[in-house]
């Protein structure tokens, strides 16, 4: 497991468990950097947030969530994940994060005003700075944006950062513009905007035998799938650092690995297109 900031492992907790004083410990003694974000993908634009957290000196904490909040308030619209809660949590730690809180969102949780959950942040997370995106808005229909959010922060003498977002071919690099170029098996493009290779991690994901090889079920838990066609990938499996180049299938029944049932994740090469 990748080690985190001061010798520690990254911890991962609820919101209800951050919500109780003295939860993060002496680590954070000296005061939180925090972001906030879905991070689906962890792209270059969201890496520009979390690289301003890693570099302030400060114990780094990111607020993200279990299940995107637009799956919760408007299912019909969403496309579905980049990735899972385990790679999520993998490249956290791997980065140096300390502490990710993952808030389950709910119907309950939208109701929460903007304000009160950035309280919340401040006062149970020793917060002493803030980094977010220009485009960033929390709370009760979107009641709080990241204007107002700075200003309530500047009065309680805690800096908070804006960051614009980070361009690609003159657009804003985003989760959506990700979803729609894996798709559409544009995994080349996709890699260039995510910043490293297009990745399937298994985790969590329904594993069925077939001849020669393993069936993973993706739809099932809502994941963005290229077209269904045959890709070159690295496959990594259990206790094995390095990948083995091989050939996969994605198709009505899943995407195939010919491989034992210890297959851990993929990554699609350059030459996917």
């Amino acid at each position: 497991m990748t080690v985190g900031p001061m010798g520690m492992s990254m911890r991962v907790l609820d919101l209800a468990e951050f919500a109780a004083r003295g939860s993060l410990g002496e680590a954070a003694i000296n005061g939180v950097a925090m972001t906030i974000g879905v991070f689906d993908g962890i792209h270059r634009g969201h890496r520009a947030l979390l690289e301003k957290v890693l570099s302030s000196g400060l114990y780094p904490v990111v607020i993200s969530f279990k299940r995107s909040p637009k799956f919760i308030l408007q299912p019909e619209t969403h496309e579905g994940d980049i990735m899972g809660i385990a790679q999520k949590l993998r490249l956290f730690e791997q980065m140096g994060v300390g502490l990710t809180v993952m808030i389950d969102f709910s119907e309950k949780f939208s109701k929460l005003k903007g304000k009160e959950f950035i309280d919340l942040l401040k006062d149970r997370g020793n917060l002493r700075y803030l980094v977010i995106g220009s485009n960033f808005r929390c709370g009760y229909r979107h009641d709080t944006h990241a204007a107002l959010i700075k200003e309530m922060n500047l009065a309680a003498g805690i800096p908070t950062e804006v960051v614009e977002p980070v361009l690609s071919g003159g657009e804003r690099i985003s989760s959506s513009r990700i979803r729609t170029a894996i798709s559409a098996g544009s995994l080349v493009e996709a890699a260039a905007l995510l910043g490293r290779r297009v990745e399937i991690d298994f985790a969590g994901l329904s594993a069925t035998p077939g001849p020669g090889g393993v069936y993973f079920d993706l739809a099932s838990k809502n994941r963005i799938m290229p077209p269904y066609d045959r890709y070159p990938v690295l496959l990594f499996e259990k206790d094995s650092p390095e990948g083995i180049e091989t050939e996969i299938k994605i198709g009505p029944d899943g995407l195939f690995i010919p491989s034992p049932f210890n297959a851990l994740r993929v990554e699609f090469l350059s030459s996917s297109q």
